[in-house]
């Protein structure tokens, strides 16, 4: 007699729970984090821009708004470079035109030196972070393209720049920044990720007096802040062959970065999960998902906004 109203009841509890589960599914999953990527690509474009000015300007060519407190002839030399924004001297991924670069420089040769890289009234970062400096890393010129390489050390996205400027470095340091441009370029992905520094290249195209055509080519890993979900688990990254043109500041045109969340979840289900982005040349503000596993499963052969702007 009651077993139709039963088996009314059961399934009316099945169907909660099947939605239920559906439900936390959704909460679970979820697209990787783009906000590494973007922090990183965006003080590495100005790494290399700022750099690409530093050696042009030691090799004496001129531009509008920047001045040089020294002419080096003999080597080691230090010098200060300010830049004043304008339509001649654009940092990429912002539209200011007004703020100031000044480029601390020890130069150990006409192309090669230890820079700090001061950004005054510039809002050059995200929503959340803002680049206020980086301290003392190499440049070098090597087979016709420069080379600058940074780590998560050498960057300050706090609230005022770091002061005083120390151009006084003794050998010991010196030889230990230069050394840096020594270290192997990873190949890999995979590889990339364990690294705990970021190579940037830079192609003057053949015209270190015009800065509007140099593009970047950026490889590396580590957090350049610390990241973490909201489980606090770490996100980590990696970045290869990745390029920026200025032809197209709302995503890279080529190359491949990596996310890999670590978190262990604590009393919740663990948040693991990596993929894989792919830069295409298309000039739309997206990136291609090619894999993903664990958490981000789900975003498996999607184009994802990368939102610099």
């Amino acid at each position: 007699m009651n077993s139709f109203p039963n088996t009314i009841l059961s399934f009316f509890l099945l169907t909660v729970f099947l939605l239920n589960s559906c439900r936390k599914e959704e909460a679970y999953f979820k697209d990787p984090e783009t906000e590494p990527v973007i922090h990183t690509i965006i003080a590495s474009s100005a790494i290399g821009y700022c750099s690409s000015l530093a050696v042009s300007v030691m090799a004496g060519e001129q531009f509008p708004g920047v001045y040089s407190t020294k002419s080096c002839s003999d080597y080691p030399c230090a010098s200060l470079i300010f830049a004043d924004l304008n339509n001649d001297i654009k940092l990429p991924f912002t539209e200011d035109q007004s703020g100031q670069i000044v480029i601390a420089g020890l130069w150990t040769a006409v192309n090669e030196g230890i820079l700090t890289l001061f950004f005054y009234n510039i809002d050059l970062g995200t929503s959340t972070l803002t680049l206020k400096n980086v301290h003392t890393f190499p440049v070098t010129e090597q087979d016709g393209k420069l080379l600058a390489v940074f780590a998560g050390m050498d960057i300050n996205l706090g609230s005022n720049p770091i002061l005083p400027v120390e151009l006084d470095l003794s050998q010991g340091e010196i030889t230990f920044e230069l050394e840096r441009l020594d270290l192997d370029k990873p190949n890999d992905i995979s590889v990339a990720v364990e690294q705990h520094a970021y190579f940037i290249q830079v192609d003057q195209e053949g015209t270190p007096d015009d800065l509007s055509d140099d593009y970047f080519t950026i490889t590396g890993g580590g957090q350049l802040i610390e990241v973490t979900d909201n489980k606090g688990g770490v996100i980590q990254q990696a970045l290869l062959d990745v390029l920026i043109e200025n032809t197209c500041l709302m995503n890279p045109t080529n190359g491949y970065a990596l996310i890999k969340n670590t978190s262990a979840g604590g009393n919740t289900l663990p948040e693991l999960g990596t993929a894989i982005f792919n830069f295409h040349s298309q000039c739309d503000g997206m990136a291609d998902i090619s894999l993903a596993t664990g958490v981000y499963i789900l975003s498996n052969g999607k184009s994802i906004p990368l939102l610099f702007n």
